[in-house]
């Protein structure tokens, strides 16, 4: 029987299989541009429904004082600096003001100026299910407490804190997670009944493998992976983490905290092929990407794209627990056009249970 986007999504997060594979879409804006003047579209709704996407992503709004422009650099309201930087075919926002780069002690830490949670409001969340009634929506309010500590310090500096002062790093990291959970509370009481899953980002693995040791994991990442579970499971939302690279190693303390799908399931990374990560872990995890964005999307052939969709869509997609997208969150300006059309043709028209 036909079904609707949203009861597609869910249905294959809890490990059924729907009417068909469900799909997700999300690229950098260059390739999005590409997209509507290919459809001769003009919004982003129309562009999603054109690729027959059953998800829409949507963040809260943030209101706060650390949100401002100094020249070319642009701050967040954690009040890190990104500065516009260009690339082969594009531009990216690059952090380069970590405002605690400098902290030496737990005080300093303690008296930074950090933001609250009341300074949220949800109405771009409301908005978009207003507009999108029958689609799966995915909310999301910034990113979780590795990731935000690591911009936060800077990369370097966080990592030899876990090596000589870990006190450094769990008081960042508890000043982060002190304003989301109760972010993540007020999302799911003020706006509850307009998503379906709430997205984090938090990426604490490079290709080869975590930045950090599973112990230290389980002691300074788990606990609040399991504390944003618990409240969202507590209103009856699931839980999507992004992770890029390979996550293998982490990936049983991540169900035992109660993730429901992992995104973006780099093929490419190390341990990361789809037939050991379904037979190992497909029971317990939805997954959710698994396209690959270097080697297939970006260098294949439509013809090479159209097997690695039939493939996840065997392998990941048996039982459901698969949602169909790039194996990178944002499609990146040099993948071909014919490429992304191959993929999500495929996915829509062939990929039928």
């Amino acid at each position: 029987m036909p079904m609707n986007s949203r009861q597609r999504v869910l249905t294959a997060i809890d490990h059924c299989e729907p009417d068909r594979l469900p799909i997700t879409f999300d690229a950098t804006p260059e390739v999005i541009r590409a997209l509507q003047h290919h459809f001769g579209v003009g919004t982003r709704d129309a562009l999603w429904d054109a690729l027959h996407a059953d998800t829409r992503l949507v963040g809260a709004d943030h209101h706060y004082r650390h949100i401002r422009t100094e020249g070319d650099v642009s701050f967040n309201y954690w009040g890190i600096g990104s500065r516009l930087q260009p690339y082969g075919g594009g531009v990216y926002s690059e952090p380069c003001v970590f405002p605690l780069a400098t902290a030496e002690t737990i005080s300093e830490i303690e008296a930074y100026d950090w933001p609250t949670p009341d300074e949220l409001s949800f109405d771009s969340i409301r908005e978009t299910k207003a507009a999108n009634p029958d689609k799966a929506i995915i909310a999301h309010l910034g990113h979780a407490g590795f990731f935000t500590a690591m911009h936060l310090r800077g990369l370097e500096t966080l990592m030899m804190d876990f090596a000589a002062q870990p006190e450094l790093a769990a008081v960042v990291i508890r000043k982060v997670s002190d304003y989301l959970f109760p972010a993540i509370e007020r999302l799911c009481r003020e706006a509850g009944g307009d998503f379906d899953i709430f997205y984090i980002a938090d990426d604490f693995c490079s290709s080869r493998g975590p930045l950090i040791s599973p112990a230290m994991f389980r002691e300074h990442i788990q606990p609040y992976l399991k504390r944003y579970a618990d409240i969202v499971h507590r209103y009856g939302k699931k839980l999507l983490l992004h992770t890029c690279g390979s996550t293998r190693k982490l990936m049983p303390d991540i169900i035992e905290a109660g993730v429901d799908l992992m995104e973006p399931i780099q093929t490419s990374a190390v341990g990361m092929e789809v037939e050991g990560l379904k037979r190992d872990f497909g029971g317990h995890l939805a997954f959710y990407g698994g396209i690959d964005l270097i080697r297939v999307l970006g260098r294949g052939t439509p013809q090479e794209v159209r097997a690695e969709v039939f493939k996840n869509f065997r392998i990941l997609g048996r039982d459901g627990g698969y949602i169909v997208g790039p194996g990178h969150t944002y499609i990146q300006p040099d993948v071909p056009l014919d490429n992304i059309l191959a993929m999500y043709e495929t996915a829509y028209r062939e990929c039928n249970y």
